[in-house]
């Protein structure tokens, strides 16, 4: 075999291999180190700003013949102005009786004299009578020294207390800031970002905004732990959260590019781990952490073999082929035509 017919054959190989590395493998590579990429991006809270909270509330509470305040918590924001209208549609008398005393719960033994000399001892922050068949309105700012608090409201008629007629506002204070993340589903059963970082949340609640895509074609959930700093289990997940609901379940819209928006407040520093609750999802890895006030841990690398290199090395691996093809076939054409001259020497 002549020199010729080796560079030839040399130059077409080269060719052909870094062809099939630009053509084939770069496609294949590219997305995965995008999403990557992305994922670092969507780590990060796209909004931190403090929010305004609405100042007036109306809110209403129902009574009847059968004890008990519908409904029987209330919620709202210190700093907040409430109007709570409760109506009266049974036939007896009731009152709507509020304490001051926003770390209290009353003993549900106490005796109708009990409960009516403590609030003799403690004047009430809101005492009205609600007559049967009849409406009131009541008036309250909650000021900032209420934040925190859940305050029990009674009814003094003997025996409604003790009956169930009862119930708490909680107070809250207002959120500090509100973050917003947008996270990824996978098909290799990851989530992209799995990190989420919070870290520069110093004041609770805070309030955060998850927006969940996909990537693929499968089913995804994101379901965030309530707990703070504690692990899930693959085998006990179910029964956590039947436990302990959620503080946000998101189901990955089907089509690529698009999100389904999920918001709730955290109360407290810490890591909150997030699941696919998709049977055999999380056992598979699909799991990632919300680090709100606390550092997001440094992982440890084993080796650099992320996706942005392997996307660097194939771009140089294929035009270092190409190259030394070209090269090759130049060389080819130097010392012999390609193909032949016809009528050229024939070799045995």
């Amino acid at each position: 075999m002549n020199r010729p017919r080796t560079l030839r054959r040399g130059a077409v190989a080269s060719l052909v291999a870094g062809l099939v590395m630009w053509a084939v493998v770069l496609p294949l590579v590219a997305p995965v180190a995008h999403a990557a990429q992305v994922g670092r991006e969507l780590g990060v809270p796209r909004v931190s700003v403090t929010p305004t909270i609405a100042p007036h509330v109306n809110l209403t509470i129902n009574t009847s013949d059968v004890p008990a305040f519908v409904p029987n918590a209330l919620h709202a924001t210190s700093g907040q102005n409430l109007t709570i209208k409760l109506v009266n549609s049974g036939t007896f008398n009731h009152t709507f009786t509020l304490s001051r005393n926003g770390s209290e719960t009353f003993p549900r033994n106490w005796t109708p004299a009990q409960l009516s000399a403590y609030f003799s001892a403690h004047v009430p922050l809101v005492n009205v009578s609600m007559p049967a068949q009849t409406s009131r309105f009541v008036n309250l700012s909650l000021n900032s020294t209420m934040a925190g608090g859940h305050f029990e409201f009674v009814s003094l008629i003997p025996y409604q207390f003790q009956a169930g007629l009862f119930g708490f506002l909680n107070v809250t204070p207002p959120v500090s800031a509100t973050l917003t993340f947008y996270v990824n589903a996978t098909d290799t059963y990851t989530f992209v970002a799995s990190h989420l970082d919070g870290s520069s949340v110093t004041k609770f609640p805070v309030a955060v905004n998850v927006f969940f895509g996909t990537l693929g074609v499968l089913s995804h959930t994101f379901t965030l732990s309530a707990i703070p700093n504690y692990n899930l289990g693959s085998l006990n997940s179910s029964t956590f959260f039947t436990q302990h609901p959620p503080l946000v379940n998101i189901a990955a819209p089907t089509s690529t590019g698009s999100y389904t928006n999920g918001s709730f407040v955290l109360n407290g520093p810490g890591a909150y781990e997030f699941i696919c609750t998709i049977q055999g999802h999380f056992a598979n890895g699909m799991f990632g952490f919300l680090y709100a006030g606390v550092p997001v841990p440094t992982p440890v690398v084993v080796a650099n073999l992320s996706t942005a290199l392997v996307q660097t090395e194939v771009l140089i691996g294929g035009g270092a082929l190409l190259g030394i093809g070209a090269l090759l076939a130049a060389a080819a054409a130097i010392s012999g035509r390609i193909p032949p001259a016809e009528g050229g020497a024939k070799h045995h």
